[in-house]
This record gives C-alpha cells, sequence and structure tokens, in this order.
C-alpha cells in the first residue's frame, strides 16, 4: 500500500468518524501532497 492509499482511508475514516474539520482537511492536504509528488517523480496511474 502506498502513502497515497494510506492518507485516503484516513481521510475517509476520519470523515465517517465526524472529525474535526481541521483534521479532515489537513489530511486532504497532506493526500494532495503526495497525489503532486507522486506525479513530479513521473509516477502514473497504477494498472490493475
Amino acid at each position: 500500500m502506498d502513502k497515497i492509499e494510506i492518507a485516503r482511508n484516513l481521510l475517509n475514516n476520519a470523515a465517517k468518524m465526524n472529525m474535526n474539520k481541521e483534521i479532515i482537511l489537513k489530511i486532504s492536504q497532506k493526500i494532495d501532497h503526495y497525489i503532486v509528488e507522486h506525479f513530479s517523480k513521473g509516477g502514473g496511474p497504477k494498472k490493475l
């Protein structure tokens, strides 16, 4: 499992648990950072 998947799962769990919106925002921003990092390194969508 990569960082994007882990962070996405954390975000989904935080939303389901009605966590503080600031925490959800921080997790979302971290996911955005990981996605930008992934694509800037030449990564693309995973092939199934």
